[in-house]
C-alpha cells in the first residue's frame, strides 16, 4: 500500500537525497554556539529539517546537536536514527565526492550509503506511509544525529531533552538485520622517543590516518639523513619492491619526503584493507635509523589484535579486530591510536588490562584519546523487534536471511529496544568510509519501501 506513492514519486525521492548528499558534512569544530559540530553539519540537518517541513510532518532543532522529524499521535514512539555527518573524504575519487552524480545506476557520494542516503529513504518511507491514510496507534519520529561518526555527542545531548522512544531501529548497516554489535574500545600507545642524535637516518615526522575508525589510506614520513640520501632513497625502494608497498619519495638535499599509500575501509574490518601506517613501517624498520624497535613493532601490528595482545573470540560475535587508526611522531613522543572491536563477553577494562600486559613492558603506556568507547549491544533474537523486523524484511523480499552481528557500532546502542535495519543488501560491495562510496539508486527506492512497511508494522 505504499509502494504505488514511492514509485510515483521516485524522481522527487531521488533528488532530494541527492541534495543532501552534496552537503560537505564532515563534523568539524563549533563555528557557532547551535552548531556544535561545524557549519557542514548544521547544513545539513537544515536541509532535512527544511524538508521535513515541506513533506507537512512537524521538526525540532534540538540546540544544533540533533534533531528530528515527526508524525503521527500517541502517548509513546517508535524511532528510526540516522546520522547526517560523514568521515572525511580521504583520496583517489573517481567521481566528486560531494557531488552526488548518477553513474551506471549509481549514486556516488560520501555518505550515500553511510548514512544519508538510508536517513532520506526513511523519511520518505514516513511520508508514504502518512499518504497511504493508514492509521497508527504510536508516534513516529526520525531522530537525525550529527556525530555519530566521533564521539555520539548528539545522542547524549539529544536525550537530555528528549524522552526516549519505546523502541526502534537504525537504518545504518546491513540487511536483514543486526541483533549483537560488538564492544568499541580506543586507545593510545604512546612512547618517548629514544637517542635521535648518533642515527644516520632520524625519522623526522610521521603522520598518518584521518579518524581511528578508518583505516589510513596514506602515511607521510620525513626522514632527516646524514650521509648519502640517494642510497637511502635506494633501499626504501628496493624494501617496497619486496614487500610490495605502494609508494612516492622525493629526495632534497639530506631530507626524503615519503607518502606510503593504503586502501581505507571501515574499521569494524580493517582486514579488508591496506593500513598504510603499518606500510610505512615496513620500510623504516629495514633503515639504519633510530628508534628501530618501534619501526619494527609497527610493522608488526595486525588486524586481529595479537601484536598488542588481545587477539580473542567469542560464539556470538566472532573475532576481535584491531584496527591503528591514527599515527603522530614528532622529535619527542610516538603517539599510535587505535580501534579495538571487541566481543560482546568483554569489557573495556579487560582490554586494558591486557594491552598493559603486553605493551608495558615495550615502554608503551596506554592512555585515553577521548574518543567515546561503547559497550557491546545485544538485543535477544527472539524478542518482538527482532521477529517483526525480519517478518517485514521477508515479506518485501522474498528472502529467509539469518540475522547478524557485527563489529561496526551504530545508534541502536542509543535507545533501549533497538536493532540495526539495513540498508546494506546480502552480496553487496562493502563501501563505507571507502574511496568512491555509493548506494544504488534502486537500492535506494527498495529501502524506502521497506522500511516503510517496517515502521508501519512498528507503529500500527
Amino acid at each position: 500500500m505504499f509502494e504505488k506513492w514511492i514509485d510515483q514519486n521516485r524522481d522527487d525521492i531521488i533528488a532530494k537525497t541527492q541534495g543532501v548528499l552534496r552537503i560537505d558534512s564532515v563534523g568539524g569544530e563549533p563555528s557557532a554556539p547551535d552548531q556544535p559540530f561545524g557549519p557542514g553539519c548544521a547544513e545539513a540537518l537544515d536541509y532535512a529539517l527544511q524538508l521535513g517541513q515541506e513533506l507537512g510532518f512537524a521538526v525540532k532543532n534540538v540546540d544544533g546537536y540533533a534533531g528530528h522529524i515527526e508524525m503521527g499521535e500517541g502517548e509513546e514512539y517508535i524511532a528510526v536514527l540516522g546520522h547526517l555527518d560523514v568521515v572525511p573524504v580521504g583520496s583517489g575519487w573517481t567521481y566528486p565526492p560531494f557531488g552526488a552524480e548518477i553513474h551506471d545506476g549509481k549514486i556516488y557520494a560520501r555518505g550515500a550509503i553511510d548514512d544519508k542516503g538510508p536517513t532520506m529513504a526513511a523519511l520518505f518511507a514516513m511520508k508514504a506511509i502518512r499518504e497511504s491514510g493508514v492509521q497508527l496507534s504510536k508516534r513516529v519520529r526520525l531522530i537525525m544525529g550529527l556525530d555519530e561518526e566521533s564521539n555520539w555527542r548528539c545522542m547524549d545531548h539529544y536525550f537530555t531533552k528528549e524522552p526516549y522512544p519505546v523502541g526502534g531501529f537504525t537504518p545504518d548497516a546491513d540487511f536483514p538485520l543486526i541483533y549483537a554489535e560488538k564492544g568499541i574500545y580506543c586507545f593510545n600507545l604512546t612512547k618517548p622517543r629514544g637517542d635521535l642524535a648518533s642515527a644516520p637516518v632520524v625519522v623526522r615526522e610521521l603522520t598518518g590516518g584521518n579518524r581511528v575508525n578508518m583505516v589510513p589510506d596514506s602515511c607521510r614520513v620525513v626522514l632527516a639523513v646524514t650521509g648519502d640520501a640517494e642510497a637511502v632513497a635506494a633501499q626504501i625502494r628496493d624494501t617496497a619492491a619486496k614487500e610490495n608497498v605502494n609508494h612516492q619519495l622525493t629526495v632534497s638535499g639530506g631530507e626524503i619526503v615519503l607518502t606510503v599509500e593504503g586502501l581505507s575501509v571501515h574499521s569494524m574490518a580493517p582486514q579488508h584493507g591496506i593500513n598504510a601506517v603499518v606500510q610505512a613501517g615496513k620500510l623504516l624498520r629495514a633503515l639504519d635509523t633510530a628508534d628501530r624497535d618501534i619501526w619494527a613493532f609497527l610493522s608488526e601490528v595486525d588486524t586481529d589484535g595479537e601484536r598488542v595482545g588481545v587477539k580473542m573470540t567469542c560464539h556470538a560475535t566472532g573475532p576481535l579486530t584491531c584496527n591503528l587508526g591514527l599515527a603522530l611522531v614528532n622529535g619527542e613522543e610516538i603517539t599510535f591510536t587505535f580501534n579495538l572491536r571487541f566481543p560482546v563477553d568483554k569489557t573495556d577494562a579487560d582490554m586494558l588490562i591486557l594491552l598493559e600486559q603486553k605493551t608495558g613492558p615495550e615502554g608503551f603506556r596506554v592512555t585515553d584519546p577521548g574518543i567515546a568507547n561503547m559497550k557491546p549491544h545485544y538485543v535477544p533474537l527472539e524478542s518482538e523487534i527482532v521477529q517483526t523486523l525480519l517478518k517485514v524484511y521477508a515479506e518485501e523480499t522474498g528472502e529467509q536471511a539469518a540475522p547478524l552481528t557485527t563489529g561496526g557500532g551504530t545508534y541502536a546502542r542509543a535507545i533501549p529496544n533497538a536493532v540495526a535495519f539495513g540498508a546494506q543488501f546480502p552480496g553487496q560491495p562493502e563501501v563505507a568510509h571507502q574511496k568512491d562510496e555509493f548506494w544504488e539508486v534502486d537500492h535506494l527506492l527498495k529501502c524506502t519501501k521497506i522500511f516503510a512497511k517496517a515502521i508501519y508494522e512498528l507503529a500500527k
